[in-house]
């Protein structure tokens, strides 16, 4: 594999190709594959990672099932040109079954910028020996993916440790790992989920026995493509207030990533992205607040818009 050490994130990407022979056959039989293209780089170098049609190379929601298709076919297309890479949609249903016909779930864990830090990387290296399933190094050369089993549903998506999910997300395979079965390590997962996430619990209690009662959007396929199309007719270069306002509607939906729907909407508009400021707009979010902003008023500014939904 080329060395990254003198290459960026994104030429890494383009220049060591999926090497589909380490990857497991249980990945390799699910049908939610998509393919990949890489757009505008981050501020630190990175890269978006946004799915798209094989046949218009148009950006595309992963959870349409329009768009997935089996490991041979996203491969094939790949290789014959379209898109920098290939991926997997999660979801909540059943990968797998154990030997008592119990389901199991797929969860994937994304460990990022592992090379920054001699702490991140010990830290990375004793995580996916503690998981001991199937891991790969990231498409931009500088993170570490896993993908496991599970009895049970984990993951609420980002924290400071890491991320973890099991639905709603798509995850990129690149098979630049050892060649590796996917094993079930519902205890470790579970473990890492709760040093991830150590105040859920008590947020979950707290918000029971509030006076203020917050309810979430249904977290549903339809309602996640009915967003997706509803921020296709909102630009995200408008007037501040406008802006502000729809990263709230968009983290009024609840969903464990929901900062990350708004922060992609957000730089549709990368003349005018700032993280820092993105990270204040979200930090000033307060759900119960009287005059709140709710998914109500996206749908009301996306029918301004033309939205016909």
């Amino acid at each position: 594999m080329t060395t990254t050490n003198k290459l960026t994130p994104i030429e890494h990407c383009r220049c060591n190709p999926v090497t589909p022979q380490n990857i497991p056959d249980a990945l390799k039989s699910l049908p939610t594959w998509v393919v990949w293209k890489a757009f505008a780089k981050k501020y630190d170098g990175r890269f978006d990672k946004v799915p798209i049609s094989t046949q218009t190379g148009h950006k595309v929601s992963h959870l349409d099932k329009t768009y997935q298709m089996s490991f041979q076919d996203a491969l094939s297309a790949h290789q014959n040109g379209c898109g920098d890479g290939i991926g997997i949609s999660l979801s909540s249903d059943p990968v797998a079954y154990n030997k008592a016909g119990e389901p199991l779930y797929l969860i994937g864990v994304d460990l990022d910028k592992v090379q920054t830090s001699r702490e991140k990387f010990d830290s990375a290296k004793t995580i996916s020996k503690s998981v001991g399933s199937y891991c790969e190094i990231s498409p931009s050369g500088t993170g570490i993916r896993i993908f496991a089993l599970s009895e049970e549903l984990l993951g609420k998506g980002q924290s400071p440790s890491g991320e973890m999910y099991h639905k709603g997300r798509f995850l990129t395979v690149t098979g630049h790992g050892h060649a590796r079965d996917l094993v079930t390590a519902t205890d470790t997962l579970k473990s890492l989920e709760r040093e991830w996430w150590p105040d859920s619990a008590k947020e979950t209690c707290a918000c029971s026995t509030s006076t203020t009662v917050i309810i979430s959007d249904p977290d549903t396929p339809r309602r996640r493509a009915e967003l997706n199309d509803m921020l296709n007719h909102l630009s995200a270069d408008c007037d501040y207030e406008r802006y502000r306002d729809t990263v709230w509607a968009i983290l009024s939906t609840s969903w464990y990533d929901a900062e990350e729907i708004a922060r992609n909407w957000c730089r549709s508009a990368p003349a005018r992205f700032d993280q820092d400021n993105f990270g204040q707009i979200v930090k000033n979010y307060d759900p119960k607040r009287t005059n709140i902003i709710t998914i109500g008023s996206l749908v009301y500014w996306a029918r301004k818009a033309g939205w016909r939904g």
